[in-house]
């Protein structure tokens, strides 16, 4: 098992980082807040606006990971629709300070799970156990 510590971080990785495209992609996308998410995420959270960015294109192209997404975004970031629209500055400062539901909480944990899982993949990687061979080719 310890064998394949790197291939289950690979793949946590890989499956946080489609959850946080599909989800926030769709929450760019998301009427009436969309385009406010976007431009606060654009001057306040790198992080968000690359996966904003990614996952529109990724959510355009499949409406099924479109519909979920959409259903995902507006299930967590529905409590804050309100404070949103009012003060579009401060959106990524909401949605990163307070936690409305456990859909937004798993969102807020997500979000920070793809980029650690990377490290972590990366470093399990660079140390992974490699075959020995005793014999030499002649």
């Amino acid at each position: 098992m310890r064998k394949m510590w790197h291939w289950w971080f690979t793949l946590l990785f890989v499956w946080a980082l489609a959850y946080d495209l599909v989800v926030w992609g769709a929450a760019g996308r998301l009427p009436g807040i969309g385009g406010q998410l976007q431009d606060s995420a654009q001057r306040q959270a790198l992080l968000a606006h690359l996966y904003m960015y990614a996952g529109g294109a990724l959510d355009g192209g499949v409406p099924i990971l479109d519909d979920w997404g959409t259903q995902r975004a507006r299930t967590a970031l529905s409590d804050g629709f309100a404070r949103i629209k009012e003060d579009p500055m401060v959106s990524m400062d909401l949605i990163f300070s307070n936690t409305w539901n456990s859909t937004h909480a798993w969102l807020k944990f997500m979000y920070w799970a793809a980029p650690a899982f990377g490290v972590i993949a990366l470093v399990l990687w660079s140390r992974r156990p490699r075959k020995v061979s005793l014999v030499g080719r002649r």
